[in-house]
């Protein structure tokens, strides 16, 4: 039992260093790429997405950005899609406004405004709090805060006008989404209408559909880049193109205190997830094709790749090729089907910052929502008859994902698990060995992901606005909640198993703004 213990716990510090190796080594192909002037032959047609769900802060900032990236005119397409979703779920607000007021007025002002979440834009939250309890009719005052928010269909549309009007060669366009579902039926509502949206000359074979979050902020430089990938000269136009998130944007959500040092360290640590996986999967796809290697060998070596939403450009052609987003999460399968059919794969030398977490319980649905997804995207690759088809890629993805989802779900408990034996069996010598081994390589850990983030901040081109970015020796303070990432990562699959469990139907969800 001791060696087996030992074997997993050496294991798992091994693949996490090794990991860190290839961050490292991606940073450096980024790096050097970015450095590079990209040269385009001919830039493709640009659609970039915006979906918006109760982004009444943000929505203005993000749309501008876009717009307002570095591209050739009448290439260009920013298209906001809004839901009538948040105005169903506004409705059913109102109805529990008494029993919410009397919340508020009773709770501390800082859970107060964390039950707004999701209700009043997050820059709001505190102040409606302050009037609401200060009213000698809180639910009244609470109504009155809650209707003179406009909905993000209105804001919208008195937006993108003025915008049109600053950026007349980009084409501005609101689209409202009216039947059920979540994000992904908004994407695919979109693409549904690009034929009316972009011109007759848009090639769908050479047309990128992107997708920004409302808290995106793209580098100004990300569609030059786009376009100096796609007409790269050593293959086809790729049909996925991924530009990686830096969560370095402190969200207008966050409150001071430990939980806020925990979620810092969770956006720096997620660097290497960002650069030694997602990265590094895309790059070594093209690695082993280059290698030319017989068709199965190169169907086991391949990564599976999973996009990344915010960021994430598929050529429209496939897009629509392997029925667009799906639910309950957009991008995942994505990368899935993209993987199984073989897809040519590229990643930006150039980062979009978005907001970080604002607290545990938000990165816990998030992730919560990423293991659902997970699951459904194993269950798809093993029963859809299309992907089926795409053998022995398929059966490649669907094993090498189903390891990974279910290493996710139960990794955790087999490491605890493995340190619980080390104990029982008296070997705290090799016990403290090992962990001593695992500080020394999280504080290296630590002290790489804080030095790119600074690197990769002061190269970021574009409005940088709440941006959190790390210095010395402040630094050091988030080296210790480093060592409880693998714990935070862990409670949405958690989450999600114990709400399954219970048969209630999960809490899935990523922003709370």
């Amino acid at each position: 039992m001791t060696t087996v213990a030992l074997v997993v716990l050496w294991g798992v510090l091994s693949w996490g260093v090794l990991l860190s190796v290839r961050a490292a080594f991606v940073a450096r192909v980024l790096d050097r790429r970015r450095h590079a002037v990209p040269i385009a032959d001919a830039a493709p047609h640009v659609v970039l997405l915006v979906p918006a769900l109760r982004e009444q802060e943000l929505l203005a900032e993000v749309v501008r950005a876009a717009a307002g990236l570095s591209y050739p005119l009448g290439l260009l397409h920013v298209v906001v899609v809004t839901t009538q979703r948040e105005e169903r779920e506004r409705d059913a607000v109102a109805a529990r406004v008494p029993a919410l007021a009397d919340d508020l007025v009773s709770g501390g002002a800082e859970d107060a405004a964390a039950r707004l979440a999701g209700i009043v834009p997050s820059g709001r939250a505190a102040e409606t709090v302050r009037r609401t309890r200060a009213s000698s009719d809180p639910a009244g005052t609470l109504r009155a805060e809650i209707d003179a928010v406009p909905t993000t269909r209105e804001v919208a549309a008195a937006l993108l006008p003025a915008i049109a009007a600053d950026h007349p060669g980009v084409g501005l366009h609101h689209l409202h989404y009216t039947d059920e579902g979540a994000k992904s039926s908004q994407l695919v509502h979109a693409v549904e209408q690009l034929p009316d949206v972009l011109p007759p000359d848009a090639d769908p074979a050479y047309t990128y559909v992107g997708l920004y979050d409302a808290d995106s902020q793209p580098d100004l430089r990300s569609l030059e880049q786009l376009a100096a990938t796609a007409s790269r000269g050593d293959g086809p136009a790729p049909d996925l193109v991924q530009q990686l998130p830096l969560q370095l944007r402190r969200p207008h959500a966050a409150r001071r205190g430990g939980t806020d040092v925990l979620m810092r360290a969770h956006a720096l640590a997620d660097l290497r997830r960002r650069t030694g996986v997602e990265a590094y999967r895309i790059l070594a796809r093209r690695r082993i094709r280059s290698a030319q290697l017989p068709a199965g060998l190169t169907a086991l070596a391949e990564p599976v790749v999973y996009g990344v939403g915010a960021g994430l450009f598929v050529r429209h052609d496939t897009l629509v090729s392997i029925g667009m987003y799906e639910e309950p999460v957009d991008d995942l399968l994505v990368g899935y089907k993209l993987s199984t059919a073989g897809a040519v794969m590229d990643v930006l030398p150039v980062f979009n910052l978005v907001d970080r977490y604002p607290r545990p319980e938000a990165l816990g649905k998030a992730y919560a929502l990423v293991a659902h997804g997970s699951l459904a995207g194993c269950r798809r690759l093993l029963t859809d008859p299309v992907l089926r088809a795409f053998r022995p890629r398929n059966t490649v993805v669907l094993v090498k994902e189903g390891l990974d989802t279910a290493w996710w779900f139960g990794g955790p408990a087999v490491v605890l698990a493995a340190i619980a034996a080390l104990v029982v069996d008296g070997s705290g010598g090799a016990l403290l060995v090992w962990a001593s081994t695992a500080c020394a390589y999280t504080v290296l850990h630590a002290t790489w992901c804080v030095t790119k983030a600074r690197q990769w901040l002061a190269v970021h081109r574009g409005a940088a606005a709440r941006t959190e970015a790390p210095t010395w020796p402040s630094a050091l303070a988030l080296v210790p909640a480093f060592l409880l990432q693998p714990l935070l990562h862990w409670a949405g699959p958690l989450r999600h198993l114990y709400r399954a469990m219970r048969g209630v139907p999960p809490a899935l969800g990523k922003t709370e703004r």
